[in-house]
């Protein structure tokens, strides 16, 4: 049992020299730190934003890449505000099966996001209609959702996505009415 201890212990001294001897290799070089924290400008945060906050699938794709990649240096180098609240009051959980967790937490993404970099006034007139019109998309998108094993008939399953897609045009009605 001594022999062990004093194995196990050999082994984990021998093991914090050769990490200590490989971190330096392992630290960034200094033009990849430099550009990791290099300071992203308004108009580069803005065309990010833009490009993940749009009406289309493709948006909606690139916004759930950043998601998955909000803590990557490439998109925390944006300072984004990821927060979000659902659907507010709403129920983000529709019957059928569908949800718009998604689009409430992108729509989140885009009102915090666009408030705090150019302020609420600006954000009303220039960017609110778009991001409320890819919300609708987010959640039409949702509606559409095919399901391989469906436990409901096709007659039931007509009538619950044209439920869906009346909760979400009510959804988007009322982001719509808030000023």
């Amino acid at each position: 049992m001594t022999t062990l201890r004093q194995s196990i212990s050999a082994l984990a001294v021998t093991g914090t020299l050769v990490l200590g001897v490989g971190a330096p290799a392992l630290a960034q070089s200094p033009q990849a730190a430099a550009t990791a924290t290099a300071k992203v400008t308004k108009s580069q945060k803005l065309k990010k934003m833009s490009s993940i906050t749009g009406d289309s699938a493709a948006s909606q794709d690139r916004w759930f890449a950043a998601l998955g990649a909000r803590k990557k240096a490439s998109i925390t180098k944006y300072k984004f505000n990821w927060n979000t609240d659902g659907c507010s009051w709403a129920s983000d959980k529709i019957p059928g099966g569908y949800d718009f967790h998604h689009a409430c937490w992108r729509h989140d993404f885009g009102y915090r996001n666009y408030k705090k970099t150019v302020g609420v006034t600006k954000f009303r007139s220039a960017h609110k209609k778009r991001i409320d019109k890819a919300f609708l998309h987010d959640m039409n998108r949702a509606c559409s959702r095919f399901f391989w094993a469906d436990p409901v008939g096709k007659a039931m399953r007509k009538k619950l996505k044209a439920a869906c897609n009346k909760t979400a045009t009510k959804y988007y009605d009322t982001v719509r009415s808030f000023k």
